[in-house]
C-alpha cells in the first residue's frame, strides 16, 4: 500500500479496479480464415469471367467410354482382403469402411405380401453412413499413389452430399483440406456432418443444369484452376466402380454364398451400379441387374421411359426430391448396358417405402433408399418374381441425413406429400399398392 494511504482508501481503489475490469470492453477473438477459403468463397459469388480466369468448361461426361475402361482394367487390386472382427482394436475410422452386412427383409416382405427371399446390403454401417465412404477411400488412394496428391493439398469435390461426407472424413484423417461445392437442394443435416469434419461448404443453385456456369460442378472446375486444388471427380474416375467391383460386390457374392437371382441397386453416379454388375455377373452365373431411376432423372434406357410418370406427371429433367440419384447427364462411370433392366420411381412411393423400411425392418436409411425399394418391389410385381427367387437390394444410405426431411411429418406435408396416405401404406397391408398403381 502506498504511503500515506488509508486502508479504507486503498480498499476503494481496488475496487475501481475491479470495477474497471469488469467493465472493461472485452477483447473479440475471431478466428482467422485460412486464405484459400477466403478465396473459395470469394469465387462462389462471383460470376465466371473469361476474361479474367481464362477458359474453363465442365469435364466432357459420355458414360463409359474406352478410357474409362482401360484404367478400370489396369487398376483393379482383385477383392479386397480384411473384414471387422470386432475383437480387433481399428486404428481409424477409415477401417470401418467396407465389410457391411446383409440382412434378411422378412418382415417387409411379409407386410408387401411378397414371395420370394428379399435381402438388404446395408450401407450406412460404413464410417461416413453411406455406400460413397467406399469411393471417397479408393479414391484417394488411388491418387496417393499415383503421386498426384499428398496431405495438405486441397481437394475440392461436387457432390450431392454423401461423397462429400465420404471425402470430408478421409480428408480430415489424413491431413487434406477439403472444399465441397453442393447444391442447395441437399439436407442441411449433410451440409454441418461435413463442416464438423471440416471441410468448407459452398451451396450452388440446385435448378442450374450440370454445365451452367452456376452449377457445383462449374465451380468445382474453377475452385481447382485458382486455388491449385485437385477434383478427384467421382462421376469419371474409375475408382469409383472400382471400390464396388474390388469390394460391395465381392462382399455380397460371399455373403449370398453365390446364390443370387437378382441385384437391385439406384444409379447415382452410376459406379456403384456398374461396379456390382460388372463383378456378380463374373461370380454368379444367371444373375440380372435391375437399376433404379426417378423420374426427373435421364439415366435409365431406354430413352423413352424418361419422359414422364404416367400416375403422377413427373417429367423428364424436371425437379425431384429424392437426393443423391439420378441425374441430367451421363456420368462417365456408368455404364448403362450393364443393367438387364431399369425400373424408374416417384418421390411419393419412395418416401412411403422408407417408412415402411424403417418401420417393420428397424433399418434407418435414407431417401434414396426408398428409391431402391420401391423399384426393387415394382419389379418384382410386374414380373411375378415369387418362391424359390432371392432378390437383394443395395440401401445406400442413412436416415441421419434426412431428420429435417422425409423423416419429418412437417416436411412431408409442406412438401405436398400426404402424411394419411403414407402412414396407410406403412401400416395398412395393401395399402401401398392401391396408393401407388399396383391395383
Amino acid at each position: 500500500m502506498p504511503a500515506g494511504m488509508s486502508k479504507l482508501a486503498a480498499s476503494a481503489m481496488s475496487g475501481v479496479s475491479r470495477g474497471a475490469r469488469a467493465f472493461a470492453p472485452h477483447r473479440r477473438f475471431i478466428a482467422t480464415v485460412d486464405p484459400v477459403i477466403q478465396r473459395a468463397r470469394e469465387m462462389q459469388k462471383m460470376k465466371y469471367d473469361e476474361a479474367k480466369e481464362g477458359k474453363i468448361r465442365a469435364p466432357d461426361y459420355v458414360g463409359w467410354d474406352a478410357e474409362l475402361d482401360a484404367d478400370f482394367k489396369k487398376l483393379t487390386v482383385g477383392p479386397v482382403k480384411g473384414g471387422r472382427p470386432y475383437q480387433k482394436i481399428c486404428d481409424s475410422a477409415l477401417d470401418l469402411i467396407g465389410f457391411t452386412p446383409m440382412v434378411r427383409m422378412s418382415r417387409l416382405a411379409k407386410h408387401l405380401d411378397v414371395e420370394c427371399e428379399l435381402l438388404a446390403k446395408v450401407e450406412f454401417f460404413n464410417a461416413g453412413g453411406s455406400v460413397k465412404d467406399r469411393i471417397a477411400k479408393r479414391m484417394v488412394e488411388e491418387a496417393e499413389k499415383s503421386g498426384r496428391i499428398k496431405p495438405g493439398d486441397i481437394l475440392i469435390e461436387a457432390t450431392s452430399g454423401n461423397t462429400g461426407v465420404g471425402l470430408s472424413l478421409v480428408a480430415a484423417l489424413k491431413g487434406y483440406k477439403m472444399i465441397i461445392c453442393l447444391p442447395q437442394k441437399m439436407s442441411g443435416e449433410k451440409v454441418n456432418t461435413m463442416k464438423c469434419l471440416g471441410a468448407e461448404i459452398l451451396r450452388t443453385p440446385t435448378e442450374a443444369a450440370w454445365d451452367a456456369e452456376d452449377s457445383h460442378i462449374f465451380l468445382s472446375a474453377r475452385l481447382a484452376k485458382d486455388l491449385g486444388g485437385h477434383v478427384l471427380d467421382q462421376y469419371k474416375h474409375p475408382g469409383n466402380p472400382l471400390a464396388h467391383y474390388d469390394g460391395t460386390a465381392e462382399e455380397i457374392a460371399e455373403q449370398c454364398e453365390g446364390k443370387l437371382d437378382y441385384m437391385i441397386a439406384s444409379a447415382g453416379t452410376g459406379g456403384t451400379l456398374t461396379g456390382l454388375a460388372k463383378k456378380l455377373k463374373e461370380k454368379i452365373p444367371g444373375v440380372k441387374v435391375v437399376a433404379v431411376d426417378p423420374y426427373g432423372s435421364i439415366l435409365a434406357l431406354p430413352a423413352e421411359v424418361n419422359e414422364k410418370s404416367a400416375r403422377t406427371g413427373q417429367e423428364k429433367l424436371s425437379a425431384y426430391h429424392v437426393e443423391g440419384i439420378g441425374y441430367d447427364f451421363i456420368p462417365t462411370v456408368l455404364d448403362r448396358d450393364v443393367a438387364d433392366h431399369w425400373v424408374k420411381t416417384d418421390d411419393d412411393e419412395a418416401f412411403a417405402m422408407c417408412r415402411a423400411l424403417v418401420r417393420h425392418e428397424g433399418l434407418l436409411i435414407g431417401g434414396s433408399c426408398g428409391s431402391t425399394m420401391a423399384g426393387a418391389y415394382r419389379f418384382i410385381r410386374e414380373n411375378n418374381i415369387g418362391k424359390g427367387k432371392r432378390v437383394a437390394v443395395l440401401l445406400a444410405d442413412s436416415s441421419r441425413n434426412y431428420m429435417s426431411k422425409f423423416m419429418d411429418d412437417g416436411w412431408m406435408e409442406a412438401s405436398g406429400f400426404s402424411m394419411e396416405k403414407t402412414n396407410q401404406a406403412v401400416n395398412e397391408k395393401g395399402a401401398y399398392d392401391k396408393l401407388f398403381g399396383f391395383k
